[in-house]
């Protein structure tokens, strides 16, 4: 008996020894999913880098650019899943520069005054239920969302937030005013469905309400995903190219432990962590070349993209939210 009791005694004086784990060092705000955000912190602590606690509190969507003293701006790091808090931060000067290991990530989706970085990122894509296309082929770019044969059976979310408003506000500055003004004219006279949501979108064309989507590619990787036989389209690869709104990796000036703060944001800014986000979250796509992708997911660096910074969006939200609200209600009335 003795015998038996000897390594489970010597195994509960270890864990008394051990005591309780060590506190945090860093504290991470995020409105990623908790599960690859968790695995990353563990990698990172297993590594040798800092002890991280991920909490949550993120201001959604636009409103981040209006919103200040959000329990989030406790944290040290922050890594949005779209990039509106860290404009509005970096505009406020309260962040930090950005770690040398996302050097490698295209300009585009690196902040200028190098205060926040993307690592990873979604698409804007079409969504197209195959088994209504009536002998039609798949819509390939937005001009063909205003056809007679789609009349009434394209989806997209109103432009009043999180990507789609990021989406339409860049339209507006890679297509100019007069073209988008008459594209969205003739979406409301096609009887386009505004709906809430992305996953709205998703729903109708599961559904067969909508023949095709216009969505955030981590929603139509849901749909890839179901039994519903659709096909997800990277829309006008021969014009102005696909939507990609990214994520932003930040620190603030006034993180409470600098150090470890910087080493995180380090760590989270490399090509492994990138690798691990577009790996784990379906719809995810890799920003720099050479990052291996799921089936069904093309690279950023494969894309041709529009070519308009987040800050240039941000900006042109400012000018067009309240339009662009307006012309949502207006679609909605009109079916």
């Amino acid at each position: 008996m003795l015998r038996r009791l000897a390594p489970l005694l010597m195994a509960a004086a270890c864990s008394k020894q051990a005591g309780p784990p060590p506190p945090p060092e860093v504290r991470l705000a995020t409105d990623l999913p908790a599960p690859v955000v968790d695995t990353a912190l563990r990698l990172i602590a297993q590594g040798g880098g800092p002890r991280a606690e991920r909490v949550a509190g993120l201001p959604s969507g636009a409103e981040a650019l209006t919103r200040e003293g959000a329990p989030a701006d406790a944290a040290d790091v922050r890594w949005d899943s779209e990039p509106y808090g860290a404009i509005a931060a970096a505009r406020r000067g309260e962040l930090s520069p950005m770690p040398v290991t996302a050097s490698d990530v295209p300009p585009l989706w690196r902040d200028p005054g190098r205060t926040w970085v993307a690592v990873g990122g979604r698409a804007v894509v079409l969504l197209v239920a195959t088994d209504f296309l009536d002998g039609h082929p798949a819509p390939a770019n937005y001009a063909a969302l205003t056809q007679p044969w789609l009349k009434g059976k394209v989806a997209l979310a109103a432009p009043t937030g999180g990507a789609s408003l990021a989406h339409f506000a860049a339209l507006y500055q890679a297509w100019g005013e007069a073209r988008m003004q008459a594209w969205m004219e003739q979406l409301q006279a096609n009887g386009a469905q505004v709906l809430d949501s992305d996953g709205d979108v998703r729903q109708a064309v599961v559904t067969g309400k909508a023949v095709a989507g216009l969505l955030s590619s981590d929603e139509a990787a849901k749909a890839a995903a179901s039994a519903a036989r659709v096909s997800v389209e990277y829309p006008n690869q021969r014009s102005i190219g696909t939507f990609v709104w990214p994520t932003a990796l930040s620190r603030r000036k006034d993180a409470r432990n600098a150090d470890a703060a910087a080493q995180l944001a380090e760590r989270l800014a490399s090509r492994d962590i990138e690798q691990l986000l577009v790996a784990r979250v379906p719809g995810y796509l890799p920003l720099r070349a050479g990052i291996p992708v799921p089936p069904g997911v093309t690279s950023a660096a494969n894309l041709v993209v529009v070519s308009v910074g987040p800050a240039h969006i941000v900006a042109e939200i400012g000018r067009r939210k309240a339009a662009l609200a307006a012309w949502a209600e207006q679609a909605r009335k009109r079916r």
